[in-house]
């Protein structure tokens, strides 16, 4: 197994994880951010910023500078759109639309349960 399939299937298990420990706050009430989304949230950058990085490897026509690592870790939301569509053009958009989707998943969980609690 290579590093990327590493860090996209940590990156999906840490995002679901933390969707299922959303949801579950959410439906006992507690609605401020507990420390395990926040470290859920610091993760999934890191490890979403890893995979770039793993990434460009394959893609010679993205040039990196000095600070690659910390510049994606700090500009990553306009960054990822970017370089998907340089690198793999409309599949690359289908594949934003893929990690946009992962990074909403606790809100998606939050309003599926808000929608079942209040539909009775």
């Amino acid at each position: 197994m290579n590093i990327k399939k590493w860090l996209a299937g940590s990156l999906i298990c840490v995002l679901a994880a933390s969707a299922l420990f959303d949801g579950l706050f959410f439906w006992r009430g507690i609605y401020d951010k507990p420390a395990t989304t926040a470290l859920a949230d610091t993760l999934s950058v890191i490890l979403l910023a890893m995979w770039i990085v793993a990434d460009q490897r394959d893609h010679p026509q993205v040039q990196r500078s000095f600070d690659y690592g910390f510049l994606l870790t700090i500009f990553w939301p306009p960054y990822l759109p970017y370089y998907l569509w340089r690198t793999r053009r409309v599949a690359g958009l289908w594949m934003c639309a893929g990690f946009l989707c992962l990074l909403s998943l606790g809100f998606l969980v939050q309003l599926a349960i808000w929608l079942v609690m209040h539909m009775r």
